[in-house]
């Protein structure tokens, strides 16, 4: 789903997925309407020195405008959670690539997948830490906040609350959540990190079935998506590290099928067809001279009218900018790249020389003739994030 970059911290850029966008507005009114408004009041009495002035906080627009500011609040509140497992990462020399808010939270993206428990295990709990003492923050400030003051009183108390409630819920042993990774650190002292890993997803979907029943007998249902989600994470996430486990040792130039020589920007679409076919390939990389312009596929070269394809150059159809990756790279990596760019294909190069392609197809037949796995060409690699 598309995201939107909104700006970025400590160079981490910022980004809002298109659920958040159209989520917010509705979580806002949510939150406004009586009953919600009463159930945040009862909390917030329990952490605040003065009783929330229910008559002041329901009264004109003011239930909207409380409404927006816990909105708004609850997902900066995320935002400062994940700038946590950030922060923490980097202090590990473990790149950050962004911070994605979406409808189920927020998730910081990491450019490599740390396997050291205790690297994992601090990346991980730095998040609810992180909100514990932003919750912490919220409290103190509540003490000083008059009762004459009631609207200012909720927010404040409501902020208290929602972070105190991120820091428990997100210590669930259910990944893709801190609890679930912090429960693999600890496992993987004893075990290896794919049987930790499956421990802990299995744990992790326990607790999605048993959110899923209270979140229909109580009629939750953002909670029932919730629940749903991890269900599915926590699968990816072992089949994550299975794939990971399967290629380790292999580099992209042990499995690189396409070979051979790259194809010119200015060569005509009908050329490049009878090239196909003869060599039996399915894509190619496009260079002018020695310079890397694109990649081109059967999927560009189909979009092209067959009364067109003598004139129509190459250039005219390609990819332009395609990913690349160093012959040398790992060829999980690889995968990783390849869903990243959401792509079937990219481009193997290094040091301005073109050495081929590399496709989804080409890792996922490498992986079944080396296991047996039967069909694993479903597999996305998407777990490299903290929640």
């Amino acid at each position: 789903m598309r995201n939107f970059t909104i700006g970025s911290v400590t160079d981490i850029p910022i980004r809002l997925n298109i659920t958040l966008v159209v989520f917010l507005p509705l979580l806002a009114w949510l939150i406004s309407r009586p009953e919600q408004l009463a159930a945040y009041a009862t909390a917030i009495d329990l952490v605040s020195p003065h009783a929330v002035d229910a008559e002041a906080v329901g009264a004109g627009r003011t239930p909207l405008l409380l409404g927006a500011a816990a909105a708004i609040g609850l997902f900066v509140s995320v935002l400062v959670h994940e700038l946590g497992h950030s922060w923490t990462a980097r202090r590990f020399d473990v790149g950050i690539s962004s911070i994605t808010l979406w409808i189920f939270g927020g998730m910081a993206h990491m450019e490599d997948l740390p396997e050291d428990w205790n690297v994992e295990f601090w990346i991980a709990i730095a998040g609810p830490i992180t909100s514990l003492l932003l919750a912490g923050g919220f409290f103190g400030a509540l003490q000083v906040v008059p009762a004459s003051a009631p609207v200012v009183l909720y927010v404040v108390g409501l902020l208290a609350v929602v972070n105190l409630s991120l820091a428990i819920f997100n210590m669930l042993p259910a990944f893709p959540m801190d609890g679930g990774r912090v429960l693999r650190a600890l496992l993987v002292r004893s075990r290896t990190y794919a049987s930790a890993t499956q421990i802990a997803a299995t744990v992790g979907q326990g607790f999605a079935v048993l959110m899923a029943i209270f979140a229909v007998l109580s009629g939750a249902l953002l909670l029932l998506l919730i629940a749903m989600f991890v269900y599915v994470a926590a699968a990816a996430e072992s089949r994550t590290t299975v794939v990971r486990d399967m290629l380790r040792g292999i580099t992209v130039s042990d499995l690189l099928a396409d070979r051979g020589d790259a194809v010119e920007a200015d060569t005509t679409v009908q050329s490049l067809l009878e090239r196909i076919v003869a060599e039996r390939r399915n894509g190619y990389p496009v260079v002018e001279g020695t310079e890397l312009v694109g990649l081109i596929t059967l999927a560009e070269l189909r979009d092209v009218p067959p009364s067109e394809r003598d004139s129509r150059r190459v250039s005219e159809a390609m990819k332009t900018d395609p990913p690349t990756i160093s012959p040398d790279a790992d060829a999980f990596e690889a995968l990783r790249l390849i869903s990243k760019e959401r792509t079937d294909r990219i481009v193997v190069a290094e040091n301005g020389r073109v050495y081929g392609t590399i496709s989804q197809r080409d890792l996922m037949s490498a992986l079944e003739a080396m296991q047996g796995l039967g069909d694993v060409s479903q597999t996305e690699i998407d777990a490299d994030g903290y929640a």
